[in-house]
């Protein structure tokens, strides 16, 4: 009896039985922030977040993940802002090997650009989310993806 609990433990601490289950990439948003300013000229929005791919090691192959867009939405999914400004630092297509994990991140700024004064009391009303959509090479539909409600600051 006490050889078949050896026997099981030397497999588990193997790593030989692998849970995951992702076959096409798993995409989530992350650590979502967003600063709004300006006042009556118009408002800024400057923040960041983590575009996070992941691929089990059960997938038939590498993936191409393409991003094109982001939005801003409240927390009911009302859209405040319909295309956010935001620079990724990788670009797309990016590459997502079978049992990895690929982190992308972006960067959002309004630069000298200004949105609608109406917008800063929208988005100040309670959370918002990030929003947008990735396609995977490995799977024939895009997925949407979205992170958290958090607060903004700078209301």
């Amino acid at each position: 009896m006490h050889k078949r609990f050896l026997a099981i433990g030397a497999l588990l601490a193997a790593g030989c039985i692998d849970t995951d289950t992702a076959v096409f990439v798993d995409a989530s948003v992350e650590a979502p922030s967003l600063t709004v300013g300006g006042g009556g000229l118009g408002v800024t929005l400057q923040g960041s977040f983590i575009l996070d791919l992941h691929l089990g090691a059960r997938a038939s192959g590498t993936s191409q993940v393409t991003y094109s867009s982001f939005s801003l939405k409240a927390a009911d999914d009302t859209v405040l802002v319909e295309s956010l400004p935001v620079t990724p630092d990788k670009a797309s297509p990016v590459s997502v090997e079978p049992g990895s994990d690929v982190a992308v991140s972006f960067t959002i700024d309004t630069g000298s650009s200004t949105l609608p004064v109406d917008l800063k009391d929208r988005i100040c009303a309670g959370q918002v989310k990030v929003s947008g959509v990735v396609e995977d090479s490995l799977e024939s539909e895009s997925s949407p993806v979205e992170s958290a409600a958090f607060a903004p600051s700078g209301c």
